[in-house]
C-alpha cells in the first residue's frame, strides 16, 4: 500500500495510524471516568452573585433564585451549585430533585469538589431520587481526590463498610489518614479506634520451664555403731492410800466445750513456675468497633471552595 508513495510520506501515514491504535487501546483500557480537579478557588464572586447571597440570607429565595439561574446558565459554577440547592429544598421554586442532582453533577463534573460531595449525598440518601450507592462512591472518590476531607472520611465510611465499593480495610484506612491530615476530627477519632484493633504479631514461642535439681537427704551410714538397747526396770510397788469417810459427791460443773471452727481452706499447690508471667485461661477478646457513621457537610449557598 505504501510502495507508491515517496519514502517520507509513508513514514508519515504509518506513524499516524499507529497513534490511531495507540488512541484506541488506550481508550477501551480506560476503567473508570475521572473528571479534572481544581487545584485553584474559583475566581472572585461578581457583583450579582453577592446579591444573591445576600438575598438568600435574608430569606428573600425567590430575588435570589431569579439572580443566580442566569448565572449558572452562564457556567458559573458556585451559582450552580446554589440553585442546585434551592431546587433540592424547594426555596423560592418548586422541589425538583431530578433538576437539583443535575445542576450538582454537572458543576461537579468541571471539578467544583463542593458540588461533587452534594451530588454524591443525594445519590447516598437517595434524595428524591433512585438511591445508587457506586455512583456516591464515585463522586465522594472524584471530591476526596480533590482534597475535601469530607469527601476523603466519607470514601472511608465507604470502603470500611463495604457501601457501593467492595470492602476494603486498607484503602479505608488510607483515605481515614488523608482525611485526619487535613484536620478531620471524625477520621482522627475513627483511626484511634480501628487502629488498635488491628491484628498484632504473632505471639513467639515460650521459654521452656527451668530444671530445678534437688539432692537427696543424707542417709546414715551402715557401719556407725548402735546404741545398746536399755535394761528393763522393775516395777515400783506403790501402798495403796487409807479409807476416807464417804461424802456426797458434789457433780462437777460441765465445761462447755469449745465450737468447731472451719478449717482454713487447704493450700493448692504451686503450678506456676517462678519467674514466669501467670497467663489465664481465657484471654479477653477486644469489642467489635461501632460502624462509622457518615458526615453530611451544611450548605453554604457562598461557599466557592
Amino acid at each position: 500500500m505504501f510502495k507508491s508513495l515517496p519514502g517520507w510520506a509513508g513514514l508519515i501515514v504509518m506513524l499516524f495510524a499507529a497513534a490511531f491504535f495507540l488512541n484506541a487501546a488506550a481508550a477501551h483500557a480506560a476503567p473508570v471516568q475521572v473528571f479534572p480537579t481544581r487545584a485553584d478557588p474559583l475566581p472572585p464572586p461578581s457583583v450579582r452573585f453577592q446579591e444573591g447571597v445576600a438575598a438568600y440570607d435574608k430569606g428573600d429565595f425567590a430575588k435570589a433564585f431569579q439572580i443566580w439561574l442566569p448565572l449558572a446558565q452562564q457556567a458559573d459554577l458556585a451559582a450552580m451549585r446554589n440553585v442546585a440547592l434551592m431546587l433540592r429544598k424547594g426555596e423560592g421554586t418548586p422541589r425538583d430533585p431530578k433538576r437539583a442532582l443535575w445542576f450538582y453533577e454537572e458543576a461537579g463534573s468541571k471539578g467544583f469538589a463542593l458540588a461533587q460531595v452534594n451530588a454524591a449525598f443525594m445519590h447516598l440518601e437517595g434524595d428524591g431520587v433512585p438511591k445508587n450507592l457506586e455512583a456516591a462512591a464515585f463522586w465522594f472518590h472524584s471530591a476526596a481526590r480533590a482534597g475535601s476531607p469530607i469527601a476523603q472520611y466519607n470514601l472511608a465510611v465507604m470502603y470500611e463498610r463495604g457501601t457501593g465499593v467492595e470492602k476494603d480495610l486498607p484503602k479505608a484506612l488510607g483515605w481515614y489518614a488523608l482525611a485526619a491530615r487535613s484536620g478531620s476530627q471524625p477520621a482522627i477519632d475513627r483511626l484511634a479506634i480501628l487502629v488498635p484493633s488491628l491484628d498484632g504479631p504473632k505471639a513467639p514461642q515460650r521459654a521452656e520451664a527451668p530444671v530445678v535439681n534437688v539432692l537427696p537427704a543424707p542417709q546414715p551410714s551402715p557401719s556407725a555403731e548402735q546404741p545398746a538397747p536399755a535394761a528393763p526396770v522393775a516395777p515400783a510397788i506403790v501402798a495403796a492410800p487409807a479409807p476416807q469417810a464417804s461424802t456426797p459427791e458434789t457433780p462437777a460443773p460441765a465445761v462447755a466445750e469449745p465450737a468447731a471452727s472451719a478449717a482454713p481452706p487447704a493450700p493448692q499447690p504451686e503450678t506456676n513456675v517462678p519467674g514466669q508471667t501467670v497467663v489465664p485461661d481465657q484471654v479477653p477478646v477486644a469489642a467489635e468497633p461501632l460502624p462509622p457513621v457518615f458526615q453530611n457537610p451544611e450548605d453554604n449557598p457562598s461557599d466557592r471552595y
